[in-house]
């Protein structure tokens, strides 16, 4: 367990929150942390970034597949 850099951001699923930070470790590799009071999910930056990409490269199939509008309303 490393020390906090910064928070990165927030994420909303549902009606759950998380903060989503950046934490140095004592190993080669920076740590993500999604959290809340409840769920903790550490993750190699490297694995953050592949599985960000695999949820968006999901997002268009099913867009695709559903036919939906390629248009994206985000929510704040």
């Amino acid at each position: 367990m490393g020390d906090k850099i910064k928070d990165i951001g927030r994420l909303r699923l549902g009606i759950n929150t998380f903060t989503v930070e950046l934490n140095n470790p004592d190993a080669p590799e920076k740590e993500i942390h999604i959290q809340n009071e409840s769920f903790r999910l550490a993750l190699g930056e490297r694995a953050f970034y592949k599985i960000g990409a695999d949820i968006l490269l999901a997002r268009k199939q099913l867009m695709i597949i559903k036919g939906i509008d390629n248009q994206y309303k985000r929510e704040d």
